[in-house]
Order: C-alpha cells, then sequence, then structure tokens
C-alpha cells in the first residue's frame, strides 16, 4: 500500500459517488434561489448582496461535501492498514481533502455565472468571485474536515460538525466578500486576498495533523 494507490482508490470512489457531489451542488443552488423567492427579486436588493449569497451557499455545501468522508475508512479499517504499513495518516488526510475539493470546486465555478445572473450579480464583480472562490474554499475543505473528523465515529454527527466548523468559517467568510466588495469600491483587495492565503497555510498545517489525532484516537 502507497500513498498514490490510496489516493487512486480515493479519486475512482470520488467519481463513483457522482450523487453525493450533485446533492451538494444542489443544495447550493437551493440555498441561493432560497433568497430571491422568500425575501426579495428586486435587483436593487440582491445585486449588492449577491456575492455574499453565493459565498454562504458555498460554506453550507462544503460542510455537505465532507460529511462522512472518514466514516467509511473508520468503519473498514483502514486507518489501521495506513498506519501497519508505514502511511501518515496526515498526508492521506490531506489527499482525500483535496481530490473532494476538486471534484466539488470545478462544477461548483460552473454554476456560479448562472447563480449569480439569478442574484443579479453584476459582470463586474464575476471574475472577482469566481477568483476568491478559488483562493477560499480550500481553506473551508481543511476547517470542514477537522469537524468531520471528530464527527465521524456519530451516525448523525452532521448538527456537531455545524457548531465545530461555522465558527472557523467565519473569517474565511468575512475576507472574501470584503475582497469582492473592494473590487466594487474599486480599491485594491489585495490584503483580503493576503489574509486568505494566509489561513490556507495555516489551516494546510495544522489541519491534517488534528484530523490525524482525532482519527488515531477513535480507531483505538
Amino acid at each position: 500500500m502507497t500513498y498514490f494507490s490510496v489516493l487512486q482508490a480515493e479519486c475512482r470512489l470520488a467519481l463513483r459517488r457522482k450523487q453525493d457531489i450533485a446533492n451538494s451542488l444542489l443544495f447550493f443552488v437551493v440555498v441561493i434561489m432560497l433568497f430571491p423567492i422568500g425575501v426579495s427579486a428586486s435587483p436593487s436588493f440582491l445585486a449588492p448582496a449577491s456575492s455574499g449569497i453565493i459565498w454562504c451557499a458555498a460554506c453550507l455545501a462544503s460542510m455537505l461535501a465532507l460529511d462522512g468522508i472518514f466514516r467509511e475508512d473508520l468503519s473498514d479499517g483502514s486507518i489501521d492498514q495506513w498506519r501497519i504499513n508505514g502511511l501518515m495518516v496526515a498526508f492521506v488526510v490531506l489527499g482525500k481533502v483535496l481530490i473532494r475539493w476538486v471534484t466539488f470546486i470545478v462544477p461548483l465555478l460552473v454554476l456560479v455565472p448562472f447563480c449569480g445572473f439569478a442574484l443579479s450579480l453584476p459582470p463586474s464583480l464575476m471574475l472577482d468571485t469566481i477568483f476568491s472562490l478559488l483562493v477560499g474554499t480550500p481553506t473551508l475543505f481543511l476547517l470542514a474536515a477537522i469537524g468531520a473528523s471528530v464527527t465521524a465515529t456519530l451516525r448523525n454527527g452532521a448538527v456537531l460538525m455545524i457548531l465545530i466548523v461555522v465558527p472557523l468559517y467565519l473569517p474565511v467568510l468575512i475576507f472574501s466578500t470584503g475582497y469582492v466588495k473592494a473590487s466594487d469600491l474599486g480599491v485594491p483587495g489585495n490584503g483580503q486576498i493576503a489574509l486568505l492565503l494566509a489561513f490556507l497555510l495555516v489551516t494546510l498545517v495544522l489541519s491534517p495533523f488534528f484530523c490525524s489525532v482525532s482519527l488515531k484516537a477513535s480507531a483505538e
């Protein structure tokens, strides 16, 4: 067993579970559609809030995309097999999260222009919104992985996962939407992007470590 074989199997599993990807993307679209239906369909209301709505929907959908990512690994003894074969659990976790992110973000970015149109997102902010999602969503997935590892042994751990992860999402949400707002005002958003990249680097180091500790404790 090698890192490559484990991640190759994860890729095949992710591609076979198209329904899981579709569910998270459908949830993303449904959350966005609730705002024009339930609040107001007026462009004067939706346009200023459109990027924030897209980001809130992306935050919620990312948690759904990672729910149960480690549950089967615990139940079938995969984590013990990784350790027996000398694989670092943290590296495997990082690879699994990266694969889930890629399978989520690619179709999500295809949907963003259509959702932006439904929310009256100004065309001038479309690329800025997409760029902020590219920079910010990896951090969301790494943070969601922590919640998924803590709740991996719970059959109905979605509520606990939300309580753990949502507070961690707030800085990413604030600075991502702040970058889009700065672009709308014609102000450079380099500071917000720098902070998002800093958050990404920190979570890139800490998240696999925390997940590894949690999964090892659950496996014993």
